[in-house]
């Protein structure tokens, strides 16, 4: 279905409801699907729907100008004769499932971050809405366990919807907030304005799933699978599962809690101090990196033991079926110079382990400023300037997101000097 960018997933979403066919990239919140888009964003159900690279089939996008003259907008100018001299708007790909046909555009301007155009409309795919969908959860000693569980369910080729791991400190983050009237209860989905009272879950690294299918038979075969491997082969404890709408919401609580949760855990007067403003959502750093399979329980176990042994709040969760996991660290306007070296650290040690197992410095949440930095070294120079070449063909005058991803000679239309 082609989409403005400025129509969000869940408009869309409720627009096809009708039809039995679903967008199915959920980055977990309304965000606009240009948006997406331009981040390359995937989320929890990426391990079955794939991220938007794979779900973007064609867009509409507007090139920046390629002239001092356009970039100027030097209207009263004489020399009108420049071809290139206003921005171009250009489609690329189809609305097939697959073509060979020239270079593929969509995929170099998806996740380039506002760098390389404007997208105006985008043409992604549609998926059948599951007409069954099982959730479970399961409970495991230690962090490592509970990954290399996740390993072998993908090994096994169990077909898993969304397959979600936890740590200690994110179940006792949900915990925490269970008295508060935002994360105490969850609406049921029955008519009746029930409401399901969440219950505390035992401190333990937990592993959510959901699987579906078209028959609750594939859907109760898949679940009995992975059960076996998380009980049997990890020993894996508190092992749930729910069919139904609301209990499955409540099943999953503490996942879709976390963020908020998180934050939670340093909330104002947390540290005994009257003055102590807390965290909050814009200073919180959130962060996020992508391992290959084999390699995700230890880099996973490492970065927690770093969240401890370096004294900072930090839950540590992860998209873990396809190897991709996240650190929340919320920041107080007053701590102290160490602590702020000490969450950094964590960043760099997560993002070190990362690529040196050949994984991805990110892998949803972009390079942005902050991340460029590990180009070279995931890439080569090589590879940097190639991605600088491409940037100074398309927006020669680095007009779009300057600073962003590489660097050129301009910097917002104006030639850096020194």
């Amino acid at each position: 279905v082609q989409v403005g960018a400025g129509v969000t997933r869940n408009t869309l979403n409720e627009a096809l409801r009708h039809t039995g066919m679903q967008f199915m990239v959920d980055p977990g919140a309304d965000a606009t699907i240009g948006g997406m888009t331009a981040c390359g964003a995937s989320g929890t159900s990426a391990v079955k729907y794939g991220t938007m690279r794979e779900n973007v089939l064609a867009m509409t996008a507007v090139l920046p100008p390629t002239t001092i003259l356009s970039a100027n907008n030097d209207n009263n100018s004489d020399d009108n004769t420049n071809t290139n001299a206003t921005a171009k708007i250009v489609r690329c790909g189809t609305h097939a499932l697959k073509s060979s046909a020239g270079y593929n555009l969509p995929a170099i301007l998806t996740g380039s971050e506002g760098t390389l155009s404007v997208i105006t409309d985008i043409t992604v795919k549609l998926h059948p809405i599951p007409s069954h969908v099982v959730a479970a959860s399961c409970a495991f000693d230690d962090l490592h366990s509970a990954a290399e569980a996740v390993a072998m369910i993908r090994m096994m080729g169990i077909p898993v919807s969304r397959i979600e791991l936890l740590d200690e400190m994110s179940i006792r983050a949900f915990n925490q907030t269970l008295d508060s009237d935002e994360c105490g209860s969850s609406g049921g989905s029955g008519g009746g304005g029930d409401e399901l009272r969440l219950q505390p879950m035992e401190v333990k690294p937990t592993l959510f799933m959901e699987f579906s299918g078209h028959s609750e038979t594939i859907a109760v075969e898949d679940l009995s699978a992975a059960q076996s491997i998380c009980v049997d082969e990890f020993e894996g404890t508190d092992f749930v599962s729910a069919s139904d709408e609301s209990t499955r919401q409540a099943l999953w609580a503490a996942r879709h809690r976390l963020y908020y949760s998180s934050i939670a855990l340093r909330a104002a007067g947390s540290s005994g101090d009257d003055d102590d403003e807390g965290a909050t959502p814009q200073s919180t750093v959130l962060t996020d990196v992508c391992v290959p399979l084999p390699h995700f329980a230890d880099i996973l176990s490492a970065t927690a033991r770093d969240v401890h042994e370096l004294g900072v709040v930090g839950p540590c969760f992860g998209h873990a079926g396809d190897g991709n996991f996240h650190c929340i660290l919320p920041l107080k306007k007053n701590d102290t110079k160490e602590y702020k070296d000490n969450v950094f650290k964590v960043i760099e040690n997560l993002t070190d382990r990362a690529i040196r197992v050949g994984g991805t410095c990110t892998g949803e949440h972009g390079v942005g400023y902050g991340k460029k930095k590990y180009l070279v070294r995931m890439y080569g120079e090589g590879g940097v300037s190639m991605m600088e070449a491409v940037k100074k063909s398309l927006d020669p005058f680095n007009i779009l997101n300057p600073g962003k991803i590489v660097d050129n000679d301009f910097y917002g239309g104006f030639r850096r000097i020194g």
